[in-house]
């Protein structure tokens, strides 16, 4: 198989696997807290990464990760953690299908960031997009609720430090590594998660078995399998590609949301997602390729 069509199904796969995790998550969300989750969530990712320790190869990547390897996985680490800590308080707040339309706004960012970090111009057919995404978010903070207002706020911000962070991995994805950085990205956000559990005071105790096996499910589709998919993507295609097929994460989870917890959004919520979905399919049907050597972006 071609390395572009394996990189299509990479990227299919974690659309899927994405859209199919916020379902588990949303469920074990109800009775918990969102730091509580988290700290399970990826003491969960951590066991089920570690199990990679048994191929030889894996274990090699994993036990020669480099100083500079070390440092670029502990600080994509905290990005990860206010980014899933935002998107976990939203979708404790509102149905998963509207969390996972407001998620795509992540690719907009990722445009924005490249602009202001790589001083790149953006053109007008990108700025279109934005504003189409934009009257998407406007929609869903101004004409819905109070709650899923608030949870817009939240997934602007979780978006903010994704896209941060999918800068950082392109960038340094051969010193990186995948399961070099599922392991140890894993590992610290234990720490840091224990860490943020102590300064809210919370009491750290073991959630009941129901709340478990959804943790456990969701571990396995999002930290692992679905970072794991996305990052074999990136290896094979361009980033304009992957981000554009997996833009259908939002209908798998709202169909697996209708299957499983008989749940949709409101009419209003699908206009909100649709135009950050357009938004965002605009931006990327134009395609753009980083260029970190000369530090800019460059039409395809």
């Amino acid at each position: 198989m071609k390395p572009e069509r394996t990189g299509d199904f990479y990227a299919i796969a974690c659309a899927l696997v994405c859209g199919l995790g916020n379902i588990p998550a949303k469920a074990a969300l109800e009775n918990l807290t969102p730091e509580i989750f988290n700290l399970y969530f990826f003491i969960a990712g951590f066991l089920i990464s570690s199990l990679s320790v048994f191929k030889r190869s894996s274990r090699q990547e994993i036990f020669s990760t480099s100083r500079k390897a070390f440092g670029l996985i502990l600080i994509l680490a905290f990005i990860f953690t206010f980014g899933l800590y935002t998107f976990i308080i939203a979708l404790k707040l509102i149905e998963p299908a509207t969390v996972s339309f407001l998620s795509r706004f992540e690719v907009i960012l990722t445009v924005i960031l490249a602009y202001i970090i790589l001083r790149e111009r953006l053109r007008p057919i990108e700025i279109l997009g934005g504003v189409i995404a934009l009257g998407g978010i406007f929609v869903l903070k101004f004409k819905t609720n109070m709650v899923i207002s608030h949870a817009a706020t939240l997934m602007i911000l979780s978006s903010f430090f994704f896209a941060a962070a999918e800068i950082i991995v392109k960038k340094y994805i051969n010193v990186i590594g995948t399961m070099r950085f599922l392991f140890w990205r894993n590992l610290f956000m234990i720490f840091i998660f224990l860490a943020i559990l102590m300064i809210r005071g919370q009491a750290l105790y073991l959630p009941a078995t129901r709340e478990l096996l959804l943790i456990i499910s969701a571990a396995l589709l999002l930290p692992v399998l679905g970072r794991a998919t996305y990052i074999e993507a990136l290896k094979r295609i361009k980033i304009s590609r992957a981000t554009l097929l997996t833009q259908s994460t939002p209908l798998f989870t709202a169909a697996f949301a209708w299957i499983i917890l008989s749940s949709l959004p409101a009419p209003i919520e699908w206009l909100g997602g649709a135009l950050i979905l357009a938004g965002v399919v605009v931006v990327r049907l134009t395609g753009f390729k980083i260029n970190f050597n000369n530090r800019k972006l460059k039409p395809i």
